[in-house]
């Protein structure tokens, strides 16, 4: 909550304020983009109001904190953004757009957010602001590094223009927005030295640089001292930056020098050639809106000037000890103010900006009236005694007027602001030298609204939030639900206070003022919000275990059922609850039938608790702030703030035609948290996670496939100490499939073979990139699912990230993608064998698109883990046309092929020499072999062998050297079997003995005499 006592050196900025009429708008699009320092130092050196404008809430980024990812943790970061604008001065203002992740081009977020649609956002924010000086933090070119960066700054050019005229958005007009049209037009410039170690673009060292010292650039020194708080406005700066905690940004404040440089982009008024303030060439004061009304004349102006002498009196009688002096000339001041704009009201001046105007001139108002009580003492407050009501319910609320230096009151009268069809009753007054009070109760309506953020109430369009049409909109927060009211009159002077109603409570670290929010009586939460299940020919069956949670502080008595699409049987077929007080609980079972070959896609479960003839179906998620230097996550009983996302209380179940490898034994490697292993799990596939401990003692050999986490290498000491063991696994004859990891993992020998990363490292961020197959007859690509381009349709957030730049060539690459405009990029899915074994790279972002339910994702995994099993069969296929293994069985070609260590050799490198003791057996798997032998003392090429051919076995079985020597002619793969293995094979087999006995008779009657 705000704090809306104020300690003097901010009621002395207060009182400063007043007497300035010029706003600031920065625009960025993140939370944590603003370049802080000037937040800081215009709020505090000058005291005019600086809002910054984020075109998201941060939706997508980091959580270095907490759980709270997407819409929740949005919430989270505008929190964190009113604590900093509280530390810094300024104020904040949102977009609708929702931080769909990293974009490289601002093409990309257009496609999602709409270029007009941001022009529209950013000229609403100019008509909310009414900035006479408007800084983009961005650009627009690629330099910003980031496609949101880059749209922001592309379109605020537009919104700068647009917001003059009014046949642009004449919505916003309807909505009391009328036209502003700022003074001036900045740009951040960059003053990192190249230095983007903090982000894209952070001024971190504040340096005199002397390629900006040039006209048409403003240098600021953000290291100025500030008498009034006691630091420099760059300290303050940092103090508040430091409030976006998510994202783990933490400056050392310090004293000195810090620059900050801003490019004038466009004026409408006469600036010289080299400014040094950002209101060169107009005036800021409050006397300086006039100059908006030039039919007006120099009447306003003077009526304004006396307004600013007031507030300058005001200053000048401004103590610590008694500030009612002070109170009583901003008394004076708001007097003639309410004059000018009656008078104004009056006029008949014609200007496009008169509305404009007026209602700055009424905002100020509102603001004098605050100040002026605060300096005079008087304090109001609304206390209730819940924080939490149901419709049709009661809550007791007390409203108190605090007269903390016994100011002479004139009169005096309560209110009570609450939604329309709520009942309000007054029970009692009371009156005594420094409390006047009112106690009320309140009673919600039947058909009371939830209380919710007001961007979250109804459904997102796509990537843009639903907003209300009412001045909400681009506010971090609605107004809450209740607001006290006072007007009272000091001195022939009546003031309006206006403060939230708000329970407020000590819990142990401090305390906390809630607003009240309305909740429903009951609160359905599903144990699981999604479920998985694989097209089948029979009947299948889901547990489904909803909570019901009792929000009234009445008992509550109703039939709970779960909805499911037609078709589908759910026992039972609802089930009565009975929850006698606040906070009760129940959970529930069904289960639910699916039927026989029921088609894939998305299917919804619907919970729904019917309570007096009213149906009810919500969940209630609690999104909380834990209040500093408390342990563990917040709770209910110890969050300093907390806010309820209420949705639709249901279960989405993914159906998806897919097929799974048999028998596998499976193991994870975890990195970053990801849901994989439990998505996995409801199609029946289990995975046993590697411990520390595992990774360094256990026998890896037992798993057909490991799967390592995202930037599981970067996150586990133990797994980059142990890493030659996974290699040795895969050596052996295991699978490892790896996903993406960061830089580090190019550092190591952690991969078989060598590669590298591009800098910046190559990613796809258009989920809808088309992917093309590089070798559609891979086994990835068709067991057990025949995998088509069309399984990448559908997919959410990216293709991936962290893809190889350039690789060995034993790497083969089986998939390209790229963003618009760039070429195609290979590296995101590479396998190679190594060894006996397979190792598999995947930079696509399959730890996304797995819990999301993408059934082409899912059936290319799928066929990833099975990679060890199609690779078998593919070799036992290889092996059953030769002669040497055409009598074998199936069984006996698997254990064949099990055996079987893939070699690459390069152009022109030697497999083995003539006269060497023969200890393998070679098969040509892909390439040609020259066979070469030494007659009369020169090397002879005497055959050329390709794919099928069989070398070395008389080496092999007659214990003799090698006959000839076998050298590579291009890239040469090859299959091979040590000997002893080998005849352990001919042990078992007899007829595939006598196959090789007709191979070598064969040899020796085609042998020359």
């Amino acid at each position: 909550m705000q704090d809306y006592t104020l300690s003097m050196d901010r009621l002395a900025y207060r009182v400063k304020g007043l007497r300035m009429a010029a706003s600031v708008l920065h625009c960025g699009a993140h939370p944590d983009d603003e370049d802080i320092g000037l937040l800081s130092y215009l709020s505090h050196k000058y005291c005019v109001r600086v809002f910054y404008w984020s075109a998201t809430r941060g939706e997508g980024g980091q959580n270095r904190v907490g759980p709270y990812t997407g819409e929740a943790l949005g919430i989270y970061r505008t929190w964190e953004t009113l604590t900093a604008r509280s530390n810094d001065g300024g104020e904040a203002l949102f977009g609708p757009f929702f931080d769909f992740g990293y974009c490289k081009r601002s093409i990309d977020a257009f496609s999602k957010w709409g270029r007009e649609t941001m022009v529209r956002e950013m000229v609403r924010a100019i008509r909310q602001a009414k900035p006479m000086i408007v800084v983009g933090r961005w650009l627009g070119a690629l330099s910003d590094l980031h496609g949101h960066h880059q749209a922001v700054g592309e379109a605020l050019y537009d919104a700068f223009d647009a917001d003059a005229k009014p046949d642009r958005f004449p919505e916003l007009t309807s909505l009391g927005l009328p036209p502003w049209q700022p003074a001036k037009f900045y740009l951040s410039t960059d003053n990192t030295g190249g230095d983007y170690s903090a982000g894209a673009a952070l001024n971190l060292f504040g340096r005199l640089n002397p390629e900006l010292e040039r006209n048409g650039a403003l240098r600021i020194n953000t290291g100025e001292y500030d008498p009034i708080s006691g630091m420099t406005y760059q300290k303050m700066a940092w103090l508040a930056y430091n409030n976006h905690k998510t994202q783990a940004l933490g400056m050392a404040p310090a004293s000195g020098d810090f620059y900050y440089y801003f490019t004038l982009h466009k004026s409408h008024v006469p600036v010289p050639k080299r400014e040094c303030e950002f209101f060169d060439g107009f005036d800021p004061t409050l006397a300086g809106l006039a100059e908006r009304l030039p039919g007006s004349g120099a009447a306003l102006k003077d009526q304004l000037r006396m307004v600013v002498r007031a507030v300058d009196e005001a200053l000048a009688v401004l103590g610590a000890a008694d500030a009612r002096a002070a109170g009583f000339s901003l008394m004076q001041g708001l007097t003639l103010l309410r004059e000018a704009i009656r008078s104004e009201r009056e006029s008949d001046t014609e200007s496009m900006y008169r509305q404009a105007v007026l209602l700055s001139l009424d905002e100020r108002c509102r603001e004098f009236e605050d100040v002026a009580a605060q300096c005079l003492g008087l304090e109001l407050e609304g206390i209730s005694n819940k924080s939490r009501i149901t419709p049709n319910s009661r809550i007791s609320v007390q409203v108190r007027l605090w007269n903390h230096r016994g100011a002479a009151i004139d009169a005096l009268n309560f209110g009570l602001d609450v939604p329309t069809g709520w009942h309000v009753e007054k029970s009692r007054a009371a009156a005594a030298l420094t409390e006047l009070m009112l106690d009320c109760q309140v009673t919600a309506k039947p058909t009371a609204a939830f209380t919710c953020p007001y961007w979250l109430r109804s459904a997102r369009n796509g990537f843009v939030y639903t907003w209300p049409d009412d001045a909400t909109a681009g506010r971090p927060f609605s107004e809450p639900e209740l607001q006290a009211n006072c007007r009272v009159t000091v001195d022939g002077t009546a003031l309006t206070l206006r403060r939230p109603v708000v329970v407020r409570q000590a819990f142990p670290g401090g305390y906390r003022e809630f607003p009240v929010a309305v909740v429903p009586p009951i609160a359905l939460q599903p144990q699981l919000i999604q479920e998985f299940r694989p097209v089948s020919q029979r009947n299948q069956t889901i547990e489904v275990h909803v909570a019901a949670i009792n929000n009234a502080e009445k008992p509550i008595v109703g039939n709970l059922r779960l909805d499911g699409p037609a078709g589908w049987t759910v026992q039972p077929e609802c089930i009565a609850i009975a929850l006698s007080k606040l906070g009760d609980s129940v959970s529930v079972r069904f289960e639910v039938e699916l039927p026989a070959d029921i088609l894939e896609g998305l299917y919804i479960l619907r919970c729904n608790c019917r309570i007096d003839h009213q149906d009810f179906s919500y969940t209630v998620t609690p999104v909380r702030m834990s209040a500093l230097g408390l342990p563990g996550p917040p709770t209910a009983s110890n969050c300093s703030k907390e806010a309820n996302i209420i949705a639709p209380a249901e279960i989405k179940v993914s159906v998806i035609r897919t097929a799974w490898a048999s028998a596998q034994s499976c193991a994870y490697v975890s990195g970053v948290k990801d849901e994989i292993r439990e998505t996995l799990r409801r199609f029946g596939v289990s995975f046993s996670e590697l411990s520390d401990g595992d990774l360094a003692h256990s026998d890896l050999q037992v798993h057909d496939v490991i799967v390592v986490g995202p930037n599981a290498y970067l996150l586990r000491d133990e797994l980059r100490n142990n890493a030659k063991r996974l290699l040795n696994y895969v050596h052996s004859g295991g699978t490892l499939i790896v996903q993406y990891q960061g830089y580090g993992y190019q550092n190591g020998e952690f991969a078989p073979f060598p590669f590298r990363y591009n800098q910046p490292h190559d990613r796809v961020t258009d989920e809808t990139a088309k992917v093309t197959i590089s070798d559609p007859n891979h086994p990835a690509f068709r067991f057990p699912n025949k995998i088509a381009e069309s399984d990448f349709d559908g997919w959410v957030h990216d293709r991936g990230m962290y893809f190889f730049g350039d690789w060995d060539k034993r790497y083969r690459s089986l998939a390209k993608c790229a963003d618009s405009g760039e070429e195609a990029k290979g590296g995101g899915l590479l396998t190679c064998q190594y060894g006996r074994g397979h190792f598999i790279y995947v930079a696509y972002s399959f730890f996304r698109q797995l819990p999301a339910g993408v059934a082409g994702a899912l059936r290319l995994f799928a066929n990833l883990l099975a990679l060890p099993t199609a690779r078998l069969h593919e070799r036992a296929g290889f092996l059953k046309q030769l002669n040497l293994f055409a009598a074998c069985e199936e069984e006996q070609l698997i254990a064949a092929a099990r055996l079987m260590t893939e070699s690459w050799y390069a152009d022109g490198t030697v497999i083995c020499q003539e006269d060497d003791v023969g200890t393998e057996l070679y098969l040509v798997y892909n390439g040609v072999v020259d066979v070469i032998k030494t007659d009369g003392g020169l090397k002879k090429i005497v055959a050329s062998v390709g794919r099928g051919a069989c070398a070395g076995e008389m080496a092999v079985i007659g214990n003799v050297p090698r006959t000839a020597t076998l050298v590579a002619r291009g890239d040469v793969e090859l299959l091979v079997i040590r000997g002893d293995q080998f005849k352990d094979l001919l042990k078992a087999n007899s007829l595939m003995a006598i196959s090789l006995l007709e191979i070598l008779v064969k040899r020796l009657t085609q042998a020359k005499p």
